[in-house]
């Protein structure tokens, strides 16, 4: 869809002017609405300055003799003063050999006729020069060791030098101050004194008059001006204050300060006095233009809002992360905001007469952009959104660096120690005195701390390209566990996962081969009695047989056919229950008369069997919640399954007996055919000790009873030894 670019840069001008409007208004507001020029910050600061000024220059100016008077010297200042450079051998030594060097170099030497050396007149006379005043120092500084009042009016030479040093300073301030704020007019009386003191005539006309009273406040200003020359000396490490010693007292004044209208007109007042008015009128003007300008765009933004519906960069947008979308909103609105203020503040810092076009422009801009997003924004609050946040995938992150705690803080520790390792190495550059800690923090943390971490992450490499050689289907050998930390335990953890890799590809061979043998069951199963059936149905077409031969006929197609049947009813009853796609129906049962009644059942297949059966049932009651008709069922497949497959002439043994709160039922006998090593694949389905396939079974018989049991929550195991056949079957009781 085609935008229309000029209503978007209107709408986005006309935001940027309102912004900017605001933003005056609310910094401005309390400037200039309702006040005048009397009222704005810098001439009331220049007020204070000059209430500040006026007293200690001119209405409470100290009297110099009597600041000298109070001038003390303190015995700390006096041993300072005298150990300044040590004690006096020091002092002395130090004096001595500074001039030593001076005398020696007065030395220049002429050698006389007879050949001995002699001094010049003019060099004698300085170098005793120079040694007097050596002397003179000397004497000096063991004076100062000698009195207590020699030192002490030394120190106070100095603080009255101090103190004309401030007064001569204090006059040319006081110059300066009557001439750079002559228009201002005072009558001041000092509340104390009663001395009163006058600058003009304050009866005039005055633009501008404050008056000082027990009702509005007194002028109560310092007596001491604040001049750099005057502010510290230190003796002994106390500080030596001129206020000390001017008194630092606030005097109070009655009367009135006042600036006339005349002053006003022209000069340097006048100035600051139309320029003040010139910023309040671009103030109004600003706010009046900002509100209209924020009506028009509230009028056009509701007609014209679609124009910013713009599918590709919506689509882009909405691609993002919602707390992504969110900073970008932020951000656009932040910086179209801070490029508005700074254009709308150069019409009052330069008058309008310097705007920066290219703030202006770039505020545009980002306004169009931030109008743009917020209706995309405005359509990304679901909580979909918000559970695909960076914000979110953070905190989980978070969540999992410390699932395991000792990871998560040994981490943070390490990261800790680098960090100040580092920090520590840059301070040292710059302080060197800082290398008698660095060196020794290196050598027994920052190394350390550097050369496990290397050794883990070392480690953890050889770990991940284990578990990728894995992934290819190379198992190679075992990770080396090294000590106890957590990626040791992931390393055992992988060695783990890498034989259970190994026993699941064993496994996977297994069931591809036992695959392989279901299918060929299958087929041989149902084909011989299908064959039978297809042959059998080709006999009877025939019309030459004989009503015995039909009949004959017919009687193995109906044995044929109910093997048929047998055979896909078991099969299905097997699947439905590998799936659990079956219910129970289970209710209180005897176990040890549901045991009874099945032998009974087969009784007289028992007596054909030529077997020897060895039943040991009790006759008290084992009950069980159980289904009653598939545990039977479980019970009779044992039972047939030792008709078929034992050695004849042999014993099966039958036992049921309760222990430990379990009935445990167990059946052995004697196998006709070779079992083989893995007992397990007997309760696969189809498959048949009788491998050749000759008797007449589904091989589904121990299968059905090994699912029935496990829905059941019981436990049936196999056992094997040599040809003895063992099954033990156990479920709990009530």
């Amino acid at each position: 869809m085609k935008r229309p670019l000029g209503k978007v840069v209107i709408l986005s001008v006309l935001a940027v002017i309102a912004i900017g409007a605001l933003y005056t208004l609310t910094n401005k507001a309390k400037e200039y609405v309702g006040t005048s020029y009397f009222d704005s910050y810098d001439f009331q600061q220049e007020l204070s300055e000059y209430e500040s000024a006026l007293v200690p220059l001119v209405l409470a100016v100290p009297d110099i003799e009597e600041v000298k008077k109070s001038i003390t010297v303190s015995s700390s200042e006096i041993e300072e003063y005298r150990n300044r450079f040590g004690n006096l051998e020091e002092q002395i030594y130090s004096i001595e050999q500074n001039y030593e060097e001076r005398i020696n170099s007065t030395k220049t030497e002429e050698t006389s006729i007879d050949g001995a050396a002699q001094e010049q007149p003019e060099e004698t006379s300085l170098k005793e020069g120079i040694i007097a005043e050596r002397d003179a120092k000397i004497a000096d500084i063991r004076k100062n060791f000698e009195s207590d009042e020699y030192v002490e009016d030394k120190i106070r030479r100095e603080k009255e030098e101090e103190v004309d040093a401030y007064f001569r300073n204090l006059t040319k301030a006081k110059n300066r101050f009557l001439i750079e704020r002559d228009d201002f007019n005072y009558e001041l009386k000092n509340i104390e004194t009663g001395e009163v003191f006058t600058n003009g005539d304050i009866g005039k006309k005055n633009a501008f008059k404050k008056v000082f009273s027990s009702d509005n406040g007194y002028l109560k200003k310092s007596n001491v001006y604040d001049l750099a020359e005057m502010e510290r000396n230190y003796y002994d490490g106390e500080e030596w204050d001129l206020r000390d010693a001017i008194g630092d007292q606030y005097s109070r004044f009655e009367g009135t300060i006042a600036i006339s209208e005349a002053s006003m007109l022209s000069g340097n007042r006048a100035d600051q006095y139309n320029y003040f008015k010139t910023q309040q009128l671009i103030f109004y003007g600003v706010i009046v233009i900002g509100a209209l300008s924020a009506i028009l765009f509230v009028s056009l933004w509701r007609k014209n809002r679609d124009t910013f519906q713009f599918e590709p960069g919506r689509e882009k947008f909405q691609s993002l992360p919602i707390d992504v979308r969110f900073v970008l909103v932020f951000v656009s609105a932040y910086l179209a905001i801070l490029f508005s203020k700074e254009a709308m503040l150069s019409i009052f810092y330069y008058g309008g007469y310097d705007i920066p076009i290219g703030s202006f422009i770039a505020a545009v801009i980002l306004t169009a952009l931030t109008l743009y997003q917020l209706p995309w924004l405005k359509n990304s609050f679901n909580t979909a959104d918000w559970k695909n946040s960076l914000t979110v995938s953070w905190i989980n992150s978070l969540e999992g660096f410390f699932l395991r705690r000792s990871i998560g803080v040994q981490t943070i520790i390490l990261l800790v120690v680098i960090f100040f390792w580092g920090f520590g190495t840059m301070l040292t550059f710059q302080f060197w005195e800082l290398i008698l800690v660095w060196i020794p923090a290196t050598l027994f943390i920052g190394i350390p701390v550097l050369g496990i971490l290397t050794s883990r992450m070392a480690y953890l490499n050889r770990i991940i390209g284990k578990t990728e050689e894995m992934v290819k289907g190379n198992n190679g050998t075992e990770i080396k566990v090294k000590g106890k930390s957590p990626i040791a335990e992931l390393a055992a953890n992988v060695n783990e996962l890498r034989g259970r890799v190994q026993s699941s590809q064993t496994e996977q061979v297994k069931s591809e081969r036992l695959k392989t043998e279901l299918i060929t069951n299958v087929s041989h199963d149902l084909r011989t009695p299908l064959t039978s059936i297809i042959t059998y149905t080709d006999l009877l077409k025939n019309p030459d047989i004989t009503e015995e031969e039909r009949a004959s006929y017919i009687a193995i197609l109906d044995k044929k056919s109910l093997r048929l049947k047998t055979l896909i009813e078991d099969l299905f009853e097997v699947s439905k229950m590998a799936t659990g796609n079956i219910e129970l129906d289970k209710r209180k049962v005897d176990l040890t008369q549901l045991l009874q009644q099945a032998v009974a059942e087969h009784q007289e297949d028992i007596d054909k069997s030529g077997l020897d059966y060895r039943v040991t049932i009790g006759t008290k009651p084992i009950m069980s919640y159980v289904d009653g008709q598939k545990w039977w069922r479980v019970l009779d497949n044992l039972i047939i399954n030792t008709l078929k497959y034992s050695l004849p002439n042999t014993r099966v043994y039958i036992n049921l007996d309760q222990v430990d709160g379990y009935a445990v039922f167990v059946i052995k006998n004697i196998a006709k055919y070779e079992l083989g090593d893995d007992v397990a694949e007997l309760t696969e389905r189809f498959k048949r000790a009788d491998t050749s396939r000759h008797t007449d079974g589904s091989g589904l018989g121990l299968a059905i009873a090994q699912s029935i049991v496990d829905l059941h929550g019981g436990i049936l195991r196999m056992e094997v030894d040599g040809d003895l056949f063992k099954v033990t079957v156990k479920i709990q009781t009530i």
